[in-house]
């Protein structure tokens, strides 16, 4: 079995493909592709347009085997019909993947900042029990949508500016929190425009895919 962890910029969780010839195959296609571009979107986008035209070919009776040269091969991708509807099919799925954590991360990011005023003004909205269950689920789905928010952007860009914004967001939340009385709680607008900036961000850089 290849060993895809050294293609950091690969997406994780891809089928990989069952034979040893298949593998070594998309081993050959991975090298091509991390040789020829540098778009690290168009270097994810090309291995899964592989990989699915594997399976296509594999449901037709058929095999899928490519001699030569390989970067000119992956180059003539572009220009097909099949490419372009996959490039379009793929892109919106990702766009959408994009907006669906990041409503869900400003929705649990801010049960979980009512608890935690909770906790220090000792003040529940029904008990410390029932609100302790309600913010530790927030504080998985939280865990589990950042996380697919930062593998997705680093299938595409350095994440780095992604993460200052969001810990900048939140830090600014708990001081406002502290600062502010309940009745003037600004801390779901500041997430939901860290959001909308992030997602404005993500979405002109799928434009240059």
């Amino acid at each position: 079995m290849i060993d895809l962890t050294k293609y950091t910029w690969l997406k994780p969780h891809l089928p990989l493909p069952e034979t040893l010839e298949e593998q070594e195959g998309f081993q050959d296609i991975l090298k091509a592709i991390e040789k020829k571009e540098s778009n690290l979107g168009l270097r994810n986008l090309y291995a899964n347009y592989y990989l699915d035209q594997l399976q296509k070919a594999k449901e037709e009776g058929r095999s899928l085997h490519y001699e030569g040269n390989l970067g000119k091969e992956i180059r003539s991708w572009a220009k097909s019909q099949s490419f372009k509807k996959f490039k379009e099919t793929y892109l919106k799925e990702d766009k959408a993947k994009f907006q669906l954590s990041g409503i869900v991360i400003v929705i649990t990011g801010t049960l979980i900042l009512f608890f935690l005023r909770a906790i220090l003004a000792q003040e529940f909205v029904v008990n410390f029990s029932v609100d302790a269950i309600v913010g530790a689920i927030a504080l998985v789905f939280f865990y589990r949508n950042m996380k697919m928010k930062i593998q997705l952007i680093k299938s595409y860009t350095p994440v780095r500016d992604y993460l200052y914004m969001d810990i900048a967001s939140f830090v600014m939340c708990i001081l406002l929190k502290m600062w502010l009385p309940p009745a003037f709680d600004v801390s779901i607008i500041v997430l939901v425009i860290a959001y909308y900036v992030q997602r404005r961000k993500f979405e002109n850089f799928l434009k240059t895919v």
